[in-house]
């Protein structure tokens, strides 16, 4: 009897461990999503429509990240590259208009800034970005954005692969090359269209990728470029 005691001591132990291991890496999560959902923007861009001459919202939306107080925005290339007007919704869901300042197709990365002086809101938030040379294959990531339009989702996974290649064969859905110069970061977090730009995030609630490309042959399999 007195074995069967220290057995379920033991074992009563060993559960409540793991429930603060599970409790305190929940927190963890929450902690990351708090310090970087609020800088997310949900984006669209607006492109010339050749074939009627008017301006017309794309079909695909886009995400970027605030990395600095003055509204500047860093998102992909293939979301804002060829926008004419981009819109952006901010955390408080008012939509601010911005200018596009710069990006390279090769990188697939772009910058846009906010124009805050049409913004009515009291301050927007600033993410912090990471270092992404320092990531671990099995490390858990949270990914931010726009999945298929759905505003401000956050979905988890693990790194997959911290540097794969593809080489020049890898072309933007506008018809640049890109890639040639990225090691991405694979991850099994969901990435789907309209993730474009949005933010791969570690436990420490910081941005270490862009999210870029999802694969639309295969589940579990997204890239990111590193920060």
């Amino acid at each position: 009897m007195r074995h069967f005691a220290f057995a379920a001591i033991g074992l009563l132990a060993i559960a409540s461990g793991s429930g603060e291991a599970a409790d305190s890496f929940q927190d963890q999560v929450y902690r990351a999503r708090d310090k970087v959902l609020p800088a997310l923007v949900h984006i669209q861009p607006v492109v010339k429509d050749y074939n009627t001459g008017e301006l017309k919202k794309q079909a695909v939306i886009g995400s970027g990240i605030i990395f600095h107080a003055d509204g500047y925005v860093v998102t992909n290339y293939h979301v804002a590259g060829k926008a004419v007007r981009i819109i952006c919704t901010l955390n408080d869901r008012e939509e601010v208009p911005a200018t596009y300042i710069g990006g390279d197709p090769p990188t697939d990365v772009a910058v846009i800034k906010l124009q805050l002086d049409k913004y009515k809101g009291k301050k927007i938030s600033v993410a912090e970005f990471g270092n992404s040379d320092s990531i671990q294959v099995g490390q858990y990531v949270l990914a931010m954005g726009s999945p298929l339009a759905l505003a401000r989702t956050v979905s988890a996974g693990v790194v997959s692969t911290k540097d794969r290649y593809f080489g020049t064969e890898v072309r933007l859905p506008s018809g640049e090359p890109t890639g040639n110069y990225n090691l991405w970061i694979q991850t099994d977090a969901a990435i789907n269209p309209g993730n474009s730009g949005g933010p791969l995030v570690n436990l420490d609630g910081k941005v270490i990728g862009i999210n870029s490309r999802a694969t639309m042959f295969a589940n579990n399999i997204g890239f990111s470029i590193p920060i």
